[in-house]
């Protein structure tokens, strides 16, 4: 699933692709992925621009002139990608916009994920944003905040950062990372990280996060034909999906174990 550097190397490049277009037309081929018919959805977006492009979480707000947004979640396999006039599509998507340049913005594979229309650009009047924590690179999520929120949670760690409650936008992928960046093994007790720990890992989460952002993340498919950043994280991954492989710290095989139902991968050597 995609997590926040994923999700935010998609706002930038719709941010840089389609922000300011006008929509001419929408096909909807998959009406599960929406919340209202097809024809409601054309008649709120035609002819609207594209005014503001956000993410919260996983998540993506695209937000038009006359006040609606488009919140787009991807789940498992979504994905968005970007085509030229002279480009056509290689699969359906659920979803293609198109607009007055004679471009079109897919999304596909929206199965477990949704694109739901809301009649606001309000993030606090959508309702999948609720109940979500804080954003982990927010300039207010300072280490004393982050111990504070430690400090109230029991378990293993590593669901807990997954805990889209307790932390908005971290996955399987970045946990794995940020807790080998921390060299605290995965099913460690939260009640058992001592402070020293948690300074460290706080520094691994944003570290980690940032580079991850500026690589383009992990994600396999690319946003449109002339995108050179998405995906560039992927060679630096050190224990994401490496098991057998040897730790590049100490030569120790990359382990797999389920954690809080995902499988998480650390070192036993490196990670205590």
């Amino acid at each position: 699933m995609p997590e926040i550097p994923e999700i935010e190397t998609v706002r930038y490049h719709l941010d840089h692709y389609v922000r300011g277009k006008t929509v001419s037309s929408i096909d909807v081929l998959r009406e599960k992925s929406i919340n209202l018919s097809p024809q409601e959805l054309a008649a709120n977006l035609r002819g609207q621009q594209i005014t503001q492009i956000r993410r919260r979480a996983k998540i993506l707000i695209i937000s038009f002139g006359n006040n609606t947004s488009l919140v787009v979640h991807f789940m498992l396999d979504g994905y968005a990608r970007f085509f030229y006039p002279h480009e056509i599509p290689a699969k359906q998507p659920s979803v293609l916009l198109t607009f007055t340049t004679g471009e079109r913005l897919g999304f596909f594979a929206i199965n477990l994920g949704y694109i739901h229309f809301y009649p606001t650009t309000e993030l606090t009047e959508i309702p999948e944003l609720e109940n979500l924590g804080p954003e982990p690179l927010s300039p207010d999520f300072t280490l004393a905040r982050f111990e504070n929120l430690l400090a109230q949670r029991r378990g293993m760690i590593k669901p807990l950062l997954m805990d889209q409650s307790f932390i908005a936008g971290i996955g399987n992928v970045y946990s794995n990372e940020i807790l080998f960046c921390s060299r605290i093994l995965p099913n460690r007790q939260v009640a058992q990280i001592t402070g020293n720990e948690i300074g460290l890992l706080y520094n691994c989460l944003q570290s980690i996060l940032r580079k991850a952002i500026a690589a383009g993340g992990v994600n396999d498919e690319k946003f449109a034909s002339d995108d050179a950043l998405t995906g560039g994280y992927e060679p630096h991954l050190l224990v994401a999906y490496r098991t057998g492989e040897a730790c590049y710290n100490c030569g120790t095989a990359i382990e797999t174990k389920r954690v809080g139902g995902r499988n998480a991968f650390f070192c036993p050597q490196c990670q205590h």
